[in-house]
């Protein structure tokens, strides 16, 4: 069957998948640092904007040491583009010193959205982590990401695992540790990372839900 599908790509002009990078792996203590990370660095910006009329979607990239480089989180009300995302490889790109990307990890909230996606890839980042996944932003009323996915390609969603990026979330990276006590609290933690998240105070559900495509995130 692959071969049938190779040739259809060929005669199609379309190119044939590349190798797809290694799945994202990553130990017990720096999954506990991508929580702090979204914990210290990205909630408390977001919290901050999120009155003024921002979302609740925030981004980090740390270096080869899993230290801070940069944190952002959404700024719409300045620009439509500024996703969480956007922001943050723009802050990046303005230092005038910063580990390449390719030796990076690109953290978000949420798992990146279209735009947001193209901007990892083109920036060179090759790997990314996020807390929430599509499926569960969709169940939670925001199904922006995945329609217009698939409005504009027909596509269900992209390759986590493709020739330029790998992907994945914090979830499953738990779930691939050993079990024991140190999973469990992991597991917990997260949990409890993203029902704060959500609604701290009550005000980010109310946030989070986009009202049109200018909306979205």
């Amino acid at each position: 069957r692959r071969e049938a599908v190779d040739s259809r790509e060929a005669v199609d002009g379309l190119p044939r998948p590349g190798e797809p990078r290694p799945p994202v792996q990553a130990d017990e203590a720096t999954i506990s640092r991508v929580l702090d990370v979204i914990e210290r660095d990205v909630l408390p910006m977001t919290r901050e904007r999120v009155p003024a009329g921002d979302k609740v979607f925030g981004a980090a990239i740390l270096d080869d040491k899993n230290e801070t480089v940069v944190a952002a989180t959404n700024r719409e009300t300045a620009c439509p583009i500024y996703h969480g995302e956007i922001r943050c490889i723009e802050d990046w790109a303005a230092l005038p010193a910063k580990p390449a990307a390719g030796d990076s990890l690109f953290v978000a909230t949420h798992e990146p959205c279209c735009l947001c996606m193209s901007a990892i890839v083109w920036s060179g980042f090759n790997k990314c982590v996020f807390l929430f996944p599509y499926e569960t932003t969709r169940d939670q009323g925001i199904p922006h990401d995945l329609d217009i996915m698939y409005e504009l390609w027909r596509v269900p969603r992209y390759q986590r695992r493709n020739r330029y990026c790998a992907t994945r979330d914090i979830a499953s990276l738990v779930a691939a540790l050993p079990p024991g006590p140190r999973r469990a609290a992991l597991e917990q933690r997260a949990k409890d990372l993203m029902r704060t998240s959500i609604s701290p105070r009550g005000s980010f559900s109310d946030a989070s839900r986009g009202r049109g495509r200018r909306d979205v995130r």
